[in-house]
């Protein structure tokens, strides 16, 4: 794959300052010269040699999140004069490519289409009628913009299939994945922001949803990606919070495994699914909402999962999906390791919620062979899920005086906000908490949740959820990759996530 790093700036010393600065870090250096003008044949010259690699001049207008507001024949000739000055490459949006022309050996053009409102339904036609305008030599380039996950999959499903080394990715945040997977899927250029590098500060993405280079290159396997690179990812909505990439992640680097592992959020899990098809998309982590259908998507399945109703992790089972559940054995391992500090055998638990996280909890605990209570804020919520499991529901204002050793928190309060804020509640009030029990927090963000600050104030056992965060993740870590996970590894990981200095996170 090559790594085309994307600069504009105020001026063309700033320019070439800046691109002296990211070249060492990338294979090709697209110049925006949307607001810069024509500075002549020789000052391009000097520039070019200045920076060393390779070259691509670009004049983009608002069709392609540019700046350009001069006439088409000032454009025209500055991508002329860029071609005679050295550049390797010149880009050309699609409409302006007849009135181009060819350009001087040994520059290419590369033909760009985009469309900022969305991505087509038809994207064969949408690349068709590019093609109808090349001259022998030219590259092709399509952005689409995304509005959810699907469009990234639908264009990425395109380029898979696509004619001659096609350059194809999504603009906006819903598709920044498509440029971290689309040399997997034939495109032989990504581009990037600018890398953020000691002793200056990084200029502005020139397009929504660009990686930053070092981000890009962060994410990707030892010595890249190629088509044979594995794709794994973390299924949820919202999905931004979760820290599963950067622990699998890690992981997958340290291990040499050649595998990318992202964060997918999509409207629908099951258009989702039927899109990500590719043999290439060998595992997923699934979070809230879409646990309950990715069981019934999977082709196959354990009896954890089918006990659940839900399932945490798909991994590929040929042209279809084998569904497990990892949830209840990572708070069964969790809880057990902790015990100690009970100084006595437990002889019950009292989970908190009716969700995904609540009933794994209420199986945990029957599986360590204690009474499962549950209590839920829809009283009719736990009701229900205390029938079906064979547990016994509490009404959530007789919590303070229900007799437990053990509490389980399942539902999001005291998680932090996606705009980062620090929570501020508290799913019950810190009397309801009985001193001398263990409370584990399925809210792994923060580390120090209100409820755990409230526990240790009561004389209870905090234990954090990234405790149960860590031992699923082994779990799914294994089943990915088929090997023994690296437990201190994903630990650091973990704790480097979180901003955790080693004492913070309990170790197993």
């Amino acid at each position: 794959m090559v790594h085309v790093v994307s600069i504009h700036a105020p001026t063309l010393t700033a320019l070439q300052a800046e691109a002296e600065r990211q070249a060492p870090l990338a294979d090709l250096v697209e110049l925006r010269l949307d607001t810069l003008g024509n500075p002549g044949e020789e000052a391009l010259k000097q520039l070019f040699k200045a920076i060393g690699k390779p070259v691509i001049v670009a004049v983009h207008g608002p069709e392609a999140f540019g700046e350009y507001n001069g006439s088409i024949d000032d454009r025209l000739e500055l991508l002329q004069t860029a071609a005679r000055a050295g550049a390797r490459f010149v880009d050309i949006d699609w409409t302006l490519s007849l009135d181009l022309g060819e350009v001087p050996a040994p520059c290419h053009r590369i033909v760009s289409r985009h469309d900022a409102q969305g991505t087509p339904e038809d994207l064969a036609a949408f690349d068709e009628e590019v093609r109808a305008v090349l001259y022998e030599g030219d590259v092709i380039k399509l952005v689409t913009h995304a509005r959810c996950t699907e469009d990234g999959l639908r264009l990425l499903r395109h380029l898979r299939v696509a004619r001659g080394g096609l350059i194809a990715f999504c603009s906006g945040d819903a598709g920044s994945f498509t440029r971290v997977l689309a040399p997997i899927f034939g495109s032989p250029f990504t581009y990037s922001a600018p890398a953020s590098l000691p002793g200056s500060t990084a200029p502005q993405p020139t397009a929504p949803g660009q990686l930053r280079l070092d981000e890009l290159l962060g994410i990707l396997p030892p010595g890249g990606v190629g088509p044979g690179t594995g794709v794994l990812g973390v299924v949820g909505r919202p999905i931004s919070h979760s820290l599963s990439p950067h622990v699998q992640g890690m992981a997958f680097k340290c291990a040499g495994y050649d595998a990318v592992y992202l964060a997918f959020e999509p409207e629908d899990f099951e258009t989702f699914l039927d899109l990500a098809d590719d043999p290439v998309f060998r595992g997923f982590s699934v979070t809230a909402p879409f646990k309950e259908v990715a069981l019934a998507k999977a082709g196959a399945s354990d009896g954890g999962a089918r006990d659940l109703g839900a399932a945490n992790t798909l991994v590929r089972d040929g042209a279809s999906w084998r569904a497990s559940n990892t949830d209840a054995l990572a708070i069964q391992a969790t809880l057990e390791a902790a015990l100690p500090l009970l100084g006595r055998a437990p002889r019950s638990g009292l989970v908190l919620g009716a969700g995904g996280a609540a009933r794994a909890a209420l199986r945990a605990l029957t599986d360590m062979g204690l009474e499962a209570l549950v209590a839920a804020r829809r009283a009719e919520a736990g009701q229900a899920l205390a029938r079906e499991l064979g547990c016994r529901a509490v009404a959530w204002d007789a919590i303070e005086n229900t007799d437990h050793d053990i509490l389980v928190h399942c539902t999001p309060v005291g998680m932090h906000s996606e705009s980062g804020s620090p929570p501020e509640s508290t799913p019950i009030p810190a009397q309801w908490i009985r001193p001398q029990t263990l409370v584990l927090d399925a809210v792994y963000r923060p580390l120090r949740t209100p409820l755990l600050v409230q526990a240790a104030g009561r004389g209870a056992f905090p234990i954090p959820g990234a405790e149960w965060f860590l031992r699923q993740a082994l779990t799914q870590y294994q089943a990915f990759t088929g090997t023994e996970p690296n437990e201190p590894l994903m630990r650091a990981a973990l704790e480097g996530a979180l901003g955790l200095s080693t004492a913070e996170v309990p170790s197993s």
